[in-house]
């Protein structure tokens, strides 16, 4: 007789009418044989479009799905946080709300976890939608870095999975999942990587809107380096280096977009160095970007 480990799945959602059932349904389709799927809990922060109401009839449909409403956008580490107070699981599983899942993501999220030195896991993103993006070639680059980064060193994002053995984290985190990841390795636990638990995003639609994420998300970085003295694995520049150099020499038809890329990734990092440092602006409630 197999083991189960009961999860908890939390989504994230601000205004996702169109995205929002079809995270539910990838949910409710998957495949699973140790993950036991007790709950999912959908935090709508501050939403005046049509996501309340499309949750409410989820619910209707599955006792497990329950809304939680935030009258208005505090975060997302805030909506972590209501997360974690109302979820009874002891592994729980964090999601946006505009992602796919393949039908085993759960399952391969949450299998690590039968080891009890393990504290939090990886999915592997993969963008859906570069064909409609006048940057898609620079975000599959960017995303394909990563997953090379992560089968050395795991970096968690997207779809993270961790034992709840905290309470809360920083309500002014503007990256939530590298926060969770400090704070589970502070107390000893392993981080892992799952590369089979796919789950797909999507890629800003122009070069204006991917560097405006990319400078948001390098001024978090720079709180979690004050904060913890803590670098997630693919803020290492030697680990870039490396990854950049291992695709390269496998595909050296990518050096135009992967050259594109890297000065996009410079830019914003600059900026993000700006707005953090000079301008002291942690944006922990971010603008959302067309994808």
């Amino acid at each position: 007789m197999s083991q189960h480990l009961k999860v908890s799945i939390g989504i994230f959602a601000h205004n996702e009418e169109s995205n929002i059932s079809s995270v539910i349904d990838s949910l409710l389709k998957q495949k699973t044989d140790i993950a036991n799927i007790a709950e999912i809990l959908i935090v709508s922060s501050g939403s005046n479009d049509k996501t309340n109401k499309i949750i409410r009839q989820a619910e209707k449909k599955d006792k497990r799905i329950k809304l939680l409403e935030q009258f208005q956008r505090e975060g997302k580490s805030a909506a972590i946080n209501l997360f974690l107070r109302k979820s009874t699981s002891q592994v729980l599983i964090i999601i946006s709300s505009d992602i796919r899942l393949h039908s085993e993501a759960i399952e391969e999220i949450t299998l690590p976890f039968l080891h009890s030195s393990v504290g939090m896991v990886g999915a592997h993103p993969v963008p859906c939608n570069t064909q409609h993006s006048q940057v898609g070639k620079e975000v599959k680059l960017l995303w394909h870095l990563h997953h090379l980064i992560s089968l050395q060193q795991p970096k968690c994002g997207e779809m993270v999975a961790f034992r709840k053995v905290i309470r809360a984290i920083p309500k002014h985190s503007a990256v939530d999942e590298a926060t969770i990841e400090v704070l589970l390795k502070l107390i000893g636990f392993k981080i892992l990587y799952a590369p089979r638990a796919i789950v797909y995003n999507k890629a800003p639609l122009t070069a204006k809107e991917l560097l405006t994420q990319r400078r948001r998300i390098y001024a978090g970085h720079q709180w979690i380096s004050g904060k913890y003295n803590y670098h997630v694995s693919t803020m290492n520049s030697g680990n870039a280096l490396n990854a950049i150099l291992d695709h390269l020499i496998n595909q050296p038809n990518d050096i135009i977009p992967m050259v594109r890329l890297i000065l996009l990734e410079l830019y914003g990092r600059v900026l993000g160095w700006f707005d953090f440092y000079i301008l002291g602006k942690n944006p922990y409630v971010w603008k959302m970007v067309r994808r």
